[in-house]
């Protein structure tokens, strides 16, 4: 059952748009409900679980100490906190960045392991020992199809994954980040709509800050991670943008329910192909190698760029293909 989120400013209208936006996106693990007078809060929250309460700035700090709320966020009005109102985010903001603020504000119960369990999600894994095969292309145009129908989340293990510099932005909390707490026991998914940012169609984690980042983890150590995120963050697919690391990606895509690999028709790209089956046969990962389904991408018709990049994708003839692939999937019964 998902907690709530209530929202009470002096402006009625806004805190019905930004509950409408957070329930649209369904990026937190929570309902928001809006409210427009303390009376109505506070019948409400006599009768439901507030998890949290994000009160406007004009708000009496009087009225909210008779509300029953968790944890109480503030929306300010300036972009520096005043310490007498902590925690708080800034009001006049885009709303997907408002909403990241808030989930790193949230404060888990003690102990909680996650707040939204909706059973495990299909992992689906993106590899090739190939280079320019259009591999992040296709992770980006398979995570905005399953999208259409499920609940999605793109992570890239990309050394160098190139997405701030499509995207531009400015990342705060990135894959190295929610790492950090897994390996480290602090609280991860209840939590998880801190570190998702959003491009054209795309849900996604931001790329790890450093390669090093991902060189001090092991692969079965980011297995289980994805194998917890698939389980616990509430995506009901996770697309996986699995880069070049040697063992560790055979043993990433262990974890996997279907692999993606785009190859070439060139002899040095068929033989990097052979060399990685070899490998997996000689290694014990006879499973990988049968899930492994070997893909012959569209070239396209011209170079995409731009902004709106993801969206090219999803309306080209890579996202037509996409679409076929997924219709394929479920017609051999592997959902």
């Amino acid at each position: 059952m998902r907690k709530i989120m209530a929202v009470w400013d002096a402006n009625p209208l806004y805190a019905e748009r930004l509950a409408d936006f957070a329930n649209e996106r369904g990026r937190i693990p929570f309902r928001a409900v809006a409210f427009a007078s303390a009376e109505r809060l506070k019948e409400y929250a006599g009768k439901h679980s507030v998890e949290i309460l994000l009160a406007g700035w004009e708000v009496p700090q009087e009225e909210l100490k008779e509300i029953r709320a968790r944890q109480i966020i503030y929306l300010g009005e300036e972009r520096r906190a005043d310490p007498s109102r902590l925690p708080s985010v800034y009001k006049y903001q885009n709303s997907d960045r408002l909403m990241r603020e808030v989930m790193a504000c949230y404060e888990g119960a003690e102990g909680e392991e996650s707040v939204s369990i909706a059973g495990r999600g299909r992992i689906i894994g993106v590899y090739s020992p190939v280079g320019r095969c259009r591999k992040t292309a296709l992770a980006l145009t398979l995570a905005q199809v399953w999208k259409e129908e499920e609940r999605t989340l793109l992570v890239t293990l990309e050394d160098c994954s190139g997405l701030q510099e499509m995207t531009g932005e400015t990342y705060g909390e990135c894959l190295s980040d929610l790492l950090y707490r897994y390996r480290h026991g602090g609280s991860c998914w209840e939590r998880i709509g801190a570190f998702v940012y959003t491009w054209g169609n795309v849900d996604y984690i931001p790329p790890a800050r450093y390669p090093e980042d991902l060189e001090g983890v092991s692969g079965v150590e980011l297995a289980g991670f994805l194998e917890d995120l698939a389980a616990e963050s509430g995506y009901g697919v996770i697309v996986v943008d699995v880069g070049q690391m040697g063992r560790q990606a055979a043993e990433i895509l262990e974890s996997c329910d279907a692999v993606y690999m785009p190859v070439l028709e060139d002899w040095v790209s068929r033989a990097k192909v052979k060399e990685f089956e070899t490998y997996l046969e000689k290694s014990g990962r006879e499973g990988v190698l049968a899930m492994l389904e070997k893909l012959k991408l569209p070239a396209g018709a011209r170079t995409l760029s731009g902004e709106n990049y993801p969206e090219q994708l999803l309306w080209g003839e890579l996202g037509d293909y996409a679409r076929r692939l997924m219709r394929g999937g479920r017609d051999r019964g592997e959902e």
